[in-house]
């Protein structure tokens, strides 16, 4: 399983609570090393009902920018150059001497103080639509983490789309029980103790799961007798028996 499914699997299994979300955002922005990220979903701002992730914003900018998204160049000139779908080196794409918006210029850049940037933004829905963002003040991303980017944000489409229908479906009726069919999660277990859980009921073993997530050895180890403590589990057996059973 390549990185960027990791991360959505991640997102999904941290359900709809927003902090737990943040800290998968925060591992993803940390791996590619962006100062700051923004995940956003739903219809655009002041329109109506939209999610954010973010990680490294101060509340005051999150809240400049969300009141002056309407005047970003960027996304102007992203939107009318049809690049939608597309991860795109916002810098590179609309370089600061063609930008004639003099308020942008003079305002929204120097109070954000970002250098290097890239977005990308799709449709997932008639008047929805997905954002993420990641963010440097100093180096550049390279193109290797472009190609990253671009696979998480076409991974992260039916994230999207099944987080949004859920939240929908649970304001018509109620949360729904969860499903015999769909792995139970304990809630007293950390969230990367989650990610080993779920690719340990896949059917991976240790070695494959300490390679998937990038980690030592002795960490897998770790974690799966931490996993088993905190469930009252002699072996991964019984654990994924707990696990499925709701017991």
């Amino acid at each position: 399983m390549d990185r960027t499914r990791l991360w959505v699997q991640a997102l999904l299994e941290a359900g709809q609570t927003e902090d737990e979300l943040n800290k998968v955002l925060k591992q993803i922005g940390d791996h590619l090393g962006a100062d700051l990220s923004l995940f956003f979903w739903g219809s655009p701002p002041r329109s109506g009902k939209f999610w954010t992730l973010r990680h490294g914003i101060e509340e005051g900018d999150y809240q400049f920018y969300l009141r002056h998204s309407n005047d970003d160049a960027y996304l102007k000139h992203y939107l009318s150059h049809a690049l939608s779908g597309q991860m795109v080196l916002l810098q590179e794409m609309l370089p600061l001497k063609q930008i004639h918006d003099g308020w942008f210029r003079e305002e929204m850049l120097p109070r954000l103080g970002i250098r290097h940037s890239i977005s990308g933004l799709y449709p997932i829905a008639p008047g929805q639509m997905l954002a993420i963002t990641f963010h440097r003040y100093h180096q550049p991303f390279n193109h290797k983490s472009k190609r990253l980017m671009q696979q998480l944000l076409d991974q992260l489409i039916p994230w999207c789309q099944f987080f949004i229908a859920r939240d929908k479906l649970e304001n018509l009726y109620g949360s729904a029980p969860v499903s015999r069919s769909i792995m139970k999660l304990p809630e007293i277990l950390t969230q990367a103790e989650h990610h080993v859980v779920s690719l340990l009921a896949q059917g991976y073993d240790g070695s494959e799961v300490t390679e998937m997530r990038g980690v030592s050895k002795e960490t897998t180890k770790s974690q799966i007798k931490s996993i088993l403590r905190k469930t009252d589990c002699r072996h991964q057996n019984q654990l994924l028996h707990k696990i499925y059973s709701g017991d």
